[in-house]
């Protein structure tokens, strides 16, 4: 058996099963060849059986997905370390992988091999869980997802690597990001310990210039007020939530009054005393600073999206 010694994380390095922590990195008792070897053995295992992969959620999981976590050090028959259908108030990860305090470090989403899916949601997951990483898996196929990263979903992605297109060793230089020591010391750096959620700022507490972070990575810029709910009511749109058919959006206590309308009148025929266009609608935005949060945060509710799963971010 070769003892060999990882003596810095990232790209170039590999490795796990029995291994000691040390000052000086992560020693693995295991030889490259054997955790190449079990690479290998995964993917003759999905070339041999695509069309059962190609039909079948269940049998990645448990031939595919399972197998490949072990290589890197998770338990995957201990839900402390790996927890299967991990709730959340949005829905279920396939896996949520735990850190030694039982916090989800990551979630795993798995689809049958071949299917494309869209991560938003997985990553939304994660942003309101405060979970750093998501990875999803078709088995063969792997991408790993910085949920916490300022930028757009579609640019989160951290790491990808294919078991039948890479080769074993290449598959394990690029899958070393998900070994399990690594990625619980990477989540403990990378907590964004400092930011506030939406529904816990208050305008005493928090006061502009700030950042607002939505769900799937978009940020704003908020200069004044009445930006955080102009910028809420552009979110709404640009992700399809908003739309004509659902104006107008009125206040919750006045049936009178709109917050957002196709034209900038209220239902008494009133006109809008600040009335800011965003995209087609008109924004009603004459409201003090703790009527515009709780505005913003109303909007929100209505079209299904929890305040507390937008950051704050100070001093942007």
């Amino acid at each position: 058996m070769v003892q060999w010694r990882i003596e810095a994380y990232g790209d170039g390095l590999w490795p796990p099963i029995k291994k000691d922590i040390t000052a000086r990195g992560v020693v693995f008792h295991v030889s490259i060849d054997e955790l190449a070897r079990r690479v290998a053995v995964l993917a003759d295992r999905a070339r041999r059986h695509k069309r059962v992969f190609r039909k079948s959620e269940a049998a990645v999981r448990a031939s595919l997905v399972e197998p490949f976590l072990r290589i890197w050090g998770w338990d995957t028959e201990d839900p402390a370390q790996v927890r299967p259908e991990f709730p959340t108030q949005s829905g279920r990860p396939n896996y949520a992988l735990r850190g030694d305090d039982g916090k989800p470090i990551a979630f795993v989403g798995v689809r049958p091999y071949g299917r494309q899916e869209d991560p938003d949601q997985y990553i939304t997951y994660c942003v309101r869980r405060r979970v750093g990483y998501f990875i999803a898996t078709d088995g063969v196929q792997w991408e790993v997802y910085d949920t916490f990263a300022r930028k757009p979903p579609q640019k989160k992605r951290v790491r990808c690597w294919n078991i039948l297109s890479d080769s074993p060793i290449e598959v394990l230089r690029k899958s070393f990001a998900i070994a399990r020591d690594v990625v619980e010391r990477r989540e403990e750096s990378c907590q964004p310990n400092s930011r506030l959620t939406l529904d816990k700022m208050t305008p005493k507490l928090v006061k502009p210039p700030f950042s607002i972070v939505f769900p799937d990575g978009q940020r704003y810029g908020i200069e004044k007020w009445n930006e955080l709910l102009t910028s809420v009511v552009e979110w709404l749109i640009r992700t399809g939530r908003l739309t004509a058919q659902s104006l107008p959006l009125r206040t919750p206590r006045s049936r009178k009054r709109y917050i957002v309308n196709t034209k900038p009148k209220h239902a008494t025929g009133s006109d809008f005393r600040q009335p800011k266009k965003v995209s087609d609608f008109y924004v009603e935005t004459h409201f003090s600073a703790k009527g515009i949060h709780r505005m913003a945060c109303y909007a929100l509710r209505v079209f299904g999206v929890g305040p507390d799963s937008l950051f704050i971010e100070m001093g942007s």
